[in-house]
Protein backbone atom coordinates (compact mmCIF):
# COMPACT_ATOMS: atom_id res chain seq x y z
CA UNK A 1 0.00 0.00 0.00
CA UNK A 2 2.69 2.60 -1.17
CA UNK A 3 2.90 6.47 -1.30
CA UNK A 4 5.46 7.60 -3.43
CA UNK A 5 4.04 10.51 -5.06
CA UNK A 6 4.48 13.30 -2.74
CA UNK A 7 2.02 15.18 -4.55
CA UNK A 8 -0.80 13.36 -4.03
CA UNK A 9 -4.12 14.39 -2.03
CA UNK A 10 -3.05 12.85 1.42
CA UNK A 11 0.51 13.38 3.23
CA UNK A 12 1.34 10.19 5.21
CA UNK A 13 0.81 11.11 8.49
CA UNK A 14 3.48 11.21 11.40
CA UNK A 15 5.75 8.38 12.77
CA UNK A 16 8.27 8.27 15.33
CA UNK A 17 11.13 9.19 14.32
CA UNK A 18 13.42 8.38 17.60
CA UNK A 19 13.07 9.12 20.93
CA UNK A 20 14.71 11.59 23.54
CA UNK A 21 14.30 10.77 27.34
CA UNK A 22 16.34 13.99 29.11
CA UNK A 23 18.11 13.52 32.61
CA UNK A 24 15.94 14.58 35.84
CA UNK A 25 18.62 17.54 36.18
CA UNK A 26 17.93 18.62 32.28
CA UNK A 27 14.59 18.37 32.54
CA UNK A 28 14.27 20.63 35.39
CA UNK A 29 15.97 19.71 38.82
CA UNK A 30 16.91 16.48 40.98
CA UNK A 31 13.25 16.02 42.19
CA UNK A 32 11.68 16.63 38.08
CA UNK A 33 10.18 13.17 37.14
CA UNK A 34 11.95 11.84 33.94
CA UNK A 35 10.15 13.01 30.73
CA UNK A 36 10.86 11.15 27.39
CA UNK A 37 10.19 12.97 24.03
CA UNK A 38 8.99 10.80 20.58
CA UNK A 39 10.42 12.91 17.79
CA UNK A 40 7.68 12.31 15.05
CA UNK A 41 8.78 12.85 11.38
CA UNK A 42 5.99 15.39 10.56
CA UNK A 43 3.34 17.84 12.06
CA UNK A 44 0.05 16.21 12.73
CA UNK A 45 -3.22 17.79 11.25
CA UNK A 46 -6.24 18.54 13.05
CA UNK A 47 -7.56 14.85 12.01
CA UNK A 48 -3.96 13.59 13.89
CA UNK A 49 -4.60 16.05 17.04
CA UNK A 50 -8.15 14.84 17.12
CA UNK A 51 -7.49 11.07 16.88
CA UNK A 52 -4.32 11.61 19.45
CA UNK A 53 -7.01 13.40 22.10
CA UNK A 54 -9.31 11.24 21.56
CA UNK A 55 -7.14 7.84 22.51
CA UNK A 56 -4.43 9.42 25.03
CA UNK A 57 -6.37 9.10 27.60
CA UNK A 58 -6.72 5.15 27.78
CA UNK A 59 -2.70 4.69 26.70
CA UNK A 60 -1.94 6.75 29.85
CA UNK A 61 -4.44 4.74 32.17
CA UNK A 62 -3.16 1.26 30.26
CA UNK A 63 0.39 2.46 31.47
CA UNK A 64 0.09 4.42 34.48
CA UNK A 65 1.41 7.53 33.25
CA UNK A 66 1.81 10.63 34.84
CA UNK A 67 1.14 12.90 31.54
CA UNK A 68 1.36 12.54 27.75
CA UNK A 69 0.77 15.22 25.36
CA UNK A 70 2.21 17.06 22.41
CA UNK A 71 4.15 19.65 21.90
CA UNK A 72 5.79 21.39 18.78
CA UNK A 73 8.58 18.34 18.39
CA UNK A 74 6.25 15.36 19.14
CA UNK A 75 4.84 13.61 22.07
CA UNK A 76 5.96 13.92 25.25
CA UNK A 77 5.91 11.11 28.31
CA UNK A 78 6.05 11.58 31.94
CA UNK A 79 6.36 8.59 34.14
CA UNK A 80 9.05 6.64 35.74
CA UNK A 81 12.62 6.10 34.35
CA UNK A 82 11.94 1.90 34.12
CA UNK A 83 8.41 3.14 32.34
CA UNK A 84 9.80 5.01 29.81
CA UNK A 85 12.42 2.94 29.46
CA UNK A 86 9.77 -0.05 28.55
CA UNK A 87 7.50 1.85 26.79
CA UNK A 88 9.07 2.60 23.42
CA UNK A 89 7.94 0.59 21.49
CA UNK A 90 4.19 0.43 22.89
CA UNK A 91 4.72 4.11 22.18
CA UNK A 92 5.64 3.67 18.71
CA UNK A 93 2.65 1.27 18.00
CA UNK A 94 0.16 4.14 20.01
CA UNK A 95 1.58 6.38 17.07
CA UNK A 96 0.76 4.40 14.48
CA UNK A 97 -2.63 3.71 15.96
CA UNK A 98 -3.43 7.39 15.87
CA UNK A 99 -2.07 8.11 12.10
CA UNK A 100 -4.82 5.26 11.06
CA UNK A 101 -7.70 6.45 12.95
CA UNK A 102 -6.71 9.96 11.51
CA UNK A 103 -6.45 8.63 8.08
CA UNK A 104 -10.08 6.75 8.59
CA UNK A 105 -11.34 10.66 9.37
CA UNK A 106 -10.00 12.24 6.81
CA UNK A 107 -11.80 9.17 4.20
CA UNK A 108 -14.94 9.63 6.04
CA UNK A 109 -15.10 13.36 5.54
CA UNK A 110 -14.06 13.36 2.12
CA UNK A 111 -16.78 10.63 1.27
CA UNK A 112 -19.32 13.00 3.96
CA UNK A 113 -18.22 16.29 1.56
CA UNK A 114 -18.15 14.07 -1.45
CA UNK A 115 -22.10 15.09 -2.73
CA UNK A 116 -20.36 18.17 -3.61
CA UNK A 117 -18.68 16.87 -6.95
CA UNK A 118 -20.25 14.82 -9.63
CA UNK A 119 -17.28 12.70 -10.15
CA UNK A 120 -16.90 11.94 -6.63
CA UNK A 121 -20.80 11.04 -6.25
CA UNK A 122 -20.69 8.76 -8.99
CA UNK A 123 -17.40 6.63 -7.89
CA UNK A 124 -19.42 6.89 -4.11
CA UNK A 125 -22.19 4.76 -6.28
CA UNK A 126 -19.94 2.63 -8.07
CA UNK A 127 -17.95 1.56 -5.00
CA UNK A 128 -21.69 0.79 -3.51
CA UNK A 129 -22.71 -0.91 -6.19
CA UNK A 130 -19.83 -3.38 -6.19
CA UNK A 131 -19.66 -3.94 -2.45
CA UNK A 132 -23.42 -4.96 -2.95
CA UNK A 133 -22.70 -6.96 -6.34
CA UNK A 134 -19.64 -8.84 -3.79
CA UNK A 135 -22.23 -9.14 -0.74
CA UNK A 136 -24.46 -11.35 -3.16
CA UNK A 137 -21.36 -13.65 -4.03
CA UNK A 138 -21.64 -16.51 -1.44
CA UNK A 139 -18.47 -17.99 -2.81
CA UNK A 140 -16.33 -15.08 -1.56
CA UNK A 141 -16.71 -15.67 2.36
CA UNK A 142 -15.04 -19.59 1.14
CA UNK A 143 -12.36 -18.08 -0.73
CA UNK A 144 -11.09 -15.56 1.72
CA UNK A 145 -11.66 -18.06 4.90
CA UNK A 146 -9.18 -20.34 2.63
CA UNK A 147 -6.57 -17.89 1.75
CA UNK A 148 -6.40 -17.01 5.30
CA UNK A 149 -6.09 -21.09 6.03
CA UNK A 150 -3.70 -21.21 3.14
CA UNK A 151 -1.17 -18.48 3.92
CA UNK A 152 -1.53 -18.38 7.51
CA UNK A 153 -2.44 -15.13 7.43
CA UNK A 154 -5.10 -13.76 9.87
CA UNK A 155 -6.81 -10.87 7.71
CA UNK A 156 -8.11 -11.21 4.14
CA UNK A 157 -9.81 -8.78 1.91
CA UNK A 158 -11.23 -8.15 -1.52
CA UNK A 159 -10.29 -4.77 -2.18
CA UNK A 160 -12.06 -2.86 -4.62
CA UNK A 161 -9.04 -0.20 -6.01
CA UNK A 162 -9.70 3.04 -8.19
CA UNK A 163 -7.82 5.62 -9.39
CA UNK A 164 -9.41 7.35 -6.13
CA UNK A 165 -10.62 5.23 -3.82
CA UNK A 166 -9.47 1.70 -2.07
CA UNK A 167 -12.87 0.07 -0.54
CA UNK A 168 -13.19 -3.26 1.59
CA UNK A 169 -15.87 -5.37 -0.02
CA UNK A 170 -15.29 -8.49 1.76
CA UNK A 171 -13.11 -9.11 4.87
CA UNK A 172 -12.03 -12.22 6.77
CA UNK A 173 -10.55 -11.22 9.97
CA UNK A 174 -9.14 -13.16 13.26
CA UNK A 175 -7.08 -10.70 14.62
CA UNK A 176 -9.45 -7.72 15.49
CA UNK A 177 -8.12 -5.32 12.20
CA UNK A 178 -10.81 -3.09 12.48
CA UNK A 179 -11.87 -2.76 8.66
CA UNK A 180 -15.32 -3.67 7.73
CA UNK A 181 -16.75 -4.71 4.32
CA UNK A 182 -17.57 -1.45 2.76
CA UNK A 183 -15.03 0.82 5.04
CA UNK A 184 -12.30 2.51 2.96
CA UNK A 185 -8.48 3.16 3.44
CA UNK A 186 -6.63 6.11 2.46
CA UNK A 187 -6.02 4.99 -1.38
CA UNK A 188 -2.17 6.65 -1.19
CA UNK A 189 -1.26 4.83 1.44
CA UNK A 190 -2.11 1.41 -0.11
CA UNK A 191 0.82 -1.52 -1.72
CA UNK A 192 -2.56 -2.09 -3.68
CA UNK A 193 -2.65 1.71 -5.47
CA UNK A 194 1.13 0.23 -6.65
CA UNK A 195 -0.43 -2.79 -7.79
CA UNK A 196 -3.37 -0.69 -9.91
CA UNK A 197 -0.53 0.93 -11.70
CA UNK A 198 2.18 -2.07 -12.34
CA UNK A 199 -0.48 -4.93 -12.33
CA UNK A 200 1.38 -6.96 -10.52
CA UNK A 201 1.48 -9.35 -7.36
CA UNK A 202 3.31 -8.14 -4.43
CA UNK A 203 4.57 -10.64 -1.55
CA UNK A 204 6.93 -10.53 1.62
CA UNK A 205 7.29 -12.73 4.51
CA UNK A 206 8.94 -9.88 6.65
CA UNK A 207 8.44 -6.89 5.97
CA UNK A 208 11.09 -5.76 8.98
CA UNK A 209 13.92 -7.44 7.76
CA UNK A 210 12.55 -6.93 3.74
CA UNK A 211 15.38 -5.03 1.38
CA UNK A 212 12.52 -2.56 0.28
CA UNK A 213 9.74 -3.16 2.83
CA UNK A 214 11.90 -2.49 5.96
CA UNK A 215 11.82 1.24 5.60
CA UNK A 216 8.94 1.37 3.73
CA UNK A 217 5.68 3.52 5.68
CA UNK A 218 2.50 1.23 5.07
CA UNK A 219 3.65 -2.17 7.00
CA UNK A 220 4.16 0.08 9.67
CA UNK A 221 1.55 2.35 9.50
CA UNK A 222 -0.67 -0.98 9.11
CA UNK A 223 1.03 -3.10 11.83
CA UNK A 224 2.09 -6.26 9.26
CA UNK A 225 4.98 -8.19 9.28
CA UNK A 226 3.63 -10.56 6.32
CA UNK A 227 2.00 -9.55 2.91
CA UNK A 228 0.40 -10.67 -0.08
CA UNK A 229 -1.83 -8.89 -2.99
CA UNK A 230 -3.33 -9.93 -6.17
CA UNK A 231 -4.15 -7.60 -8.45
CA UNK A 232 -7.82 -8.89 -9.88
CA UNK A 233 -8.99 -8.09 -13.54
CA UNK A 234 -12.23 -8.14 -15.31
CA UNK A 235 -12.81 -10.72 -18.19
CA UNK A 236 -12.41 -7.22 -20.14
CA UNK A 237 -9.24 -6.74 -19.32
CA UNK A 238 -10.31 -3.69 -16.22
CA UNK A 239 -8.68 -3.86 -12.88
CA UNK A 240 -10.86 -4.30 -10.35
CA UNK A 241 -8.91 -4.72 -7.19
CA UNK A 242 -6.58 -6.66 -5.10
CA UNK A 243 -7.15 -10.24 -3.35
CA UNK A 244 -4.96 -9.20 -0.27
CA UNK A 245 -3.79 -11.11 3.05
CA UNK A 246 -1.93 -9.63 5.61
CA UNK A 247 -0.68 -10.63 9.65
CA UNK A 248 1.35 -9.22 12.31
CA UNK A 249 3.76 -12.05 12.35
CA UNK A 250 5.96 -13.00 9.82
CA UNK A 251 4.82 -15.83 7.35
CA UNK A 252 6.63 -18.16 5.00
CA UNK A 253 5.19 -18.29 1.39
CA UNK A 254 6.49 -20.55 -1.12
CA UNK A 255 5.78 -19.59 -4.71
CA UNK A 256 3.13 -22.66 -4.79
CA UNK A 257 1.16 -20.28 -2.26
CA UNK A 258 1.71 -17.64 -4.03
CA UNK A 259 0.11 -19.52 -7.33
CA UNK A 260 -3.03 -20.62 -5.11
CA UNK A 261 -3.77 -17.26 -4.09
CA UNK A 262 -3.24 -16.59 -8.27
CA UNK A 263 -5.90 -18.46 -9.31
CA UNK A 264 -8.04 -17.42 -6.37
CA UNK A 265 -7.79 -14.09 -7.95
CA UNK A 266 -8.69 -15.37 -11.24
CA UNK A 267 -11.93 -17.31 -10.31
CA UNK A 268 -13.31 -14.31 -8.16
CA UNK A 269 -12.93 -12.11 -11.63
CA UNK A 270 -14.65 -14.33 -13.35
CA UNK A 271 -17.47 -14.42 -10.74
CA UNK A 272 -17.63 -10.95 -10.70
CA UNK A 273 -18.02 -11.35 -14.47
CA UNK A 274 -21.01 -13.37 -13.49
CA UNK A 275 -22.49 -11.51 -10.88
CA UNK A 276 -22.67 -8.08 -12.98
CA UNK A 277 -24.21 -9.66 -15.94
CA UNK A 278 -27.06 -11.26 -13.76
CA UNK A 279 -27.31 -7.71 -12.01
CA UNK A 280 -27.69 -5.86 -15.80
CA UNK A 281 -30.52 -8.94 -16.46
CA UNK A 282 -32.69 -8.27 -12.94
CA UNK A 283 -32.00 -4.68 -13.74
CA UNK A 284 -33.68 -4.64 -17.06
CA UNK A 285 -36.28 -7.82 -15.92
CA UNK A 286 -37.72 -4.68 -13.45
CA UNK A 287 -37.63 -2.16 -16.41
CA UNK A 288 -39.83 -4.66 -18.53
CA UNK A 289 -42.27 -5.39 -15.41
CA UNK A 290 -42.57 -1.78 -14.90
CA UNK A 291 -46.13 -0.84 -15.56
CA UNK A 292 -46.03 1.72 -18.84
CA UNK A 293 -46.41 5.15 -18.46
CA UNK A 294 -49.37 6.80 -20.18
CA UNK A 295 -48.33 10.27 -21.89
Amino acid sequence: MPLSDPSTRYGWPPAVAGFDMPSPTHAGGDDAEPTMLALLNGRPDHFWMEAFASEVDDFKSQHRLRDMRLDTRGVVVCGTVSQLRSLTTELRNFVHRVSRISLQRRVMERLTLGGVSGATAAENTAARHDVDLVAHMPAIAAILEEVSRSTGMRFATLARVSDTRWTACAVYDTIDFGLRAGEDLALETTICNEIREHGHTVVFNHASTHPRFANHPTPALYGFEAYISVPIYMADGRFFGTLCAVDPQPRELDQATVQILERFARAIGLELDRAELLSVQDDDDLDDASPATAV
